[in-house]
């Protein structure tokens, strides 16, 4: 390991870094697929299938100078669809901003942010806003994201709309520090429910939170899952829990370090009723960085979501951010993740820290 990094020092670009990459790259695509075999001798891959198109949104598409645009929230609104991304403009301050397209593949992005009503008590928080979830509750739209200090402490914010223009301010829902929260599409046992992650690195625990009025918060219980080594360094929640009759299907980004940190996504099945029980957990990743645009920018090697929109038909399209710079998109069927949380494992000891 540190033979690579002294190695990793010699590359004065992030270009030089396609040096590493394990597939052969020709025109900016990869002519690699993804497989293996399993020792029944089927093929097996992702469970997840990147759209050819990717990515579909890159700072190209604002009109100011644009450092990223990524990690976004994603929701249904009638018969659009709308992501609210995270941009970082030249000064590298970031806002949330809303695109909308017909097909759930053509975005337009807005280039002005979402505008929220002046706070006194919010400003100081709000250097940054990022990694916003959108959760359709109520007949409105929730949108849960991290509040930021120039000094990057971190807390989580709270705005609902029913439109996509105008938004409401909530209270912050809590304390520092916190990250990757989203909310669930109901409540549960007559409470409203929550994910987030308190705090960052191997301390890091996901827990299951209520609440009787989205203000005040409390009887938080651990989600525990079975430590794999994609994710030995921490994991956390990715896009609104999905309600299936199996149980919550959940997608979680985990996160494995050795010279580098490398951001997966993998997935969970958590009880209806008891969401911090474990139904299932699907040992392997569905996801990992293997093309360009997941390897090289802001943070390399990483796909990150916090949205996701469930067809009709049981298809699920995952918005991801790809390497902290751009957004793309992978797609894949419910039935499938549900059925590889079923065969999975259960997890069956207290691995708060792993």
């Amino acid at each position: 390991m540190n033979c690579n990094r002294k190695i990793q020092g010699l590359f004065s670009s992030c270009t030089a870094m396609y040096l590493w990459l394990p597939c052969v790259v020709e025109d900016r695509k990869s002519i690699c697929v993804p497989k293996r075999e399993g020792k029944d001798g089927t093929v097996r891959q992702e469970l997840l299938t990147r759209y050819s198109g990717n990515p579909i949104l890159t700072s190209k598409d604002l009109p100011f100078l644009c450092n990223a645009v990524y990690n976004p929230g994603a929701v249904k609104f009638g018969d659009k669809y709308v992501l609210v991304a995270r941009v970082e403009d030249g000064q590298r301050d970031n806002r949330l901003h809303v695109a909308m397209s017909d097909d759930g593949y053509h975005f337009t992005i807005n280039p002005k942010p979402i505008q929220l009503p002046p706070s006194a008590e919010h400003e100081p928080w709000e250097k940054h806003l990022y990694d916003p979830r959108i959760t359709y509750l109520e007949k409105r739209y929730y949108i849960t994201y991290c509040a930021q200090t120039f000094g990057e402490t971190v807390r989580i914010g709270l705005m609902r709309t029913k439109d996509f223009e105008q938004f409401d301010r909530m209270p912050f829902i809590t304390q520092p520090w916190s990250r990757n929260c989203a909310l669930f599409p109901e409540k549960i046992s007559g409470l409203y429910a929550r994910l987030d992650r308190p705090m960052s690195g191997r301390e890091a625990i996901t827990f299951v939170s209520y609440s009787p009025d989205l203000i005040y918060w409390g009887q938080s219980k651990p989600i525990v899952l079975e430590p794999q080594t994609w994710f030995r360094e921490k994991w956390g929640p990715g896009p609104t829990p999905i309600k299936t009759p199996e149980g919550w299907l959940l997608i979680f980004h985990g996160v494995w370090l050795a010279c580098n940190y490398v951001y997966r996504l993998g997935v969970v099945l958590l009880d209806l009723e008891d969401p911090a029980k474990v139904v299932g957990q699907c040992p392997e990743f569905i996801l990992t960085p293997r093309e360009p645009y997941e390897r090289v920018g802001e943070t390399m090697n990483c796909v990150f979501s916090n949205g996701a929109i469930v067809e009709p038909d049981g298809e699920i399209k995952v918005y991801y951010g790809a390497a902290d710079t751009c957004i793309a998109l992978a797609t894949g069927q419910v039935e499938a993740l549900i059925e590889a949380c079923q065969k999975g494992i259960v997890p069956k000891g207290q691995h708060y820290i792993f």
